[in-house]
């Protein structure tokens, strides 16, 4: 199984829990203030999120700083398109935006991928309006390609196997 928690300069990264739910569903709050956030819903996902662990999976973490948690990202297994890859999520309180902090969580869970399941692509979908989230990705090494049903399609591919006549 994948180490459950990660640290980086600045933060700490671990396995996300069904007790992340109050700091969750204030995330989402945050970021969508003309909105309630259904707890429910929000429950859902993070049940979906802490059910990629248990099943001995690299998932998404709780993001902490200082103690504090200010988001939730990494990566867990998609099929996409009828391919296995991993898909990067990060998102992060509006209170720390512009700290770098996405971009540094982002480039720990491509780390993690690599580390896991070195041959599955790493994959952001995100609306094509949605600068940040594009640009966090670009830094982290994921290319734009065509956008595909409505969404903005970065891809960092795997590493191509070291053989004959490649070093």
């Amino acid at each position: 199984m994948p180490a459950a928690e990660r640290t980086t300069a600045r933060l700490r990264l671990r396995r996300v829990s069904v007790d992340d739910l109050d700091a969750f569903v204030a995330l989402e709050a945050s970021l969508r203030p003309e909105r309630t956030p259904d707890a429910v819903v929000s429950a859902r996902y993070l049940s979906a999120f802490t059910d990629v662990w248990e099943r001995g999976e690299l998932g998404y973490w709780t993001v902490l700083l200082h103690g504090e948690v200010v988001g939730f990202g990494g990566v867990q297994p998609k099929l996409w398109h009828g391919r296995r890859c991993w898909n990067l999520y990060y998102r992060v309180s509006p209170a720390h935006w512009g700290k770098g902090i996405a971009t540094e969580v982002a480039r720990e869970a491509v780390a993690a991928a690599r580390e896991a399941r070195p041959d599955w692509p790493v994959l952001v979908e995100t609306r094509p309006w949605n600068a940040a989230a594009i640009r966090v990705a670009e830094r982290v090494g994921l290319i734009r390609r065509e956008d595909r049903d409505g969404y903005a399609v970065l891809i960092a591919e795997p590493e191509p196997e070291p053989g004959p006549g490649r070093s």
